[in-house]
């Protein structure tokens, strides 16, 4: 039987899945719930708009006392980040 944890990853799965207008993309790496790669479009009207960003989640044995770690895959600028920092993968 599945834990409560991994049973509220697949319902919150199921609820993007199900969210069409958002554009959001996201399924479990090798069906590891909780192990997600993600995308979605930058949003309109921005200088990240007609990109499409992908991160890679990782969901916590604490979940949901414990938010997801959301890690960037695609490069991006952000002006509170400098681009002089390393970032460790």
């Amino acid at each position: 039987m599945a834990s409560n944890r991994l049973r509220r990853v697949a319902k919150e799965l199921a609820d993007i899945q199900n969210d069409t207008q958002s554009k959001i993309f996201c399924e479990a790496a090798d069906g590891d719930l909780s192990h997600l790669h993600a995308s979605f479009p930058g949003p309109p009207d921005t200088p990240y708009e007609g990109g499409t960003y992908v991160v890679n989640i990782t969901i916590p044995n604490e979940y949901p006392f414990r938010p997801p770690v959301m890690k960037f895959q695609t490069k991006l600028w952000h002006p509170n980040v400098s681009s002089q920092t390393v970032c460790m993968p």
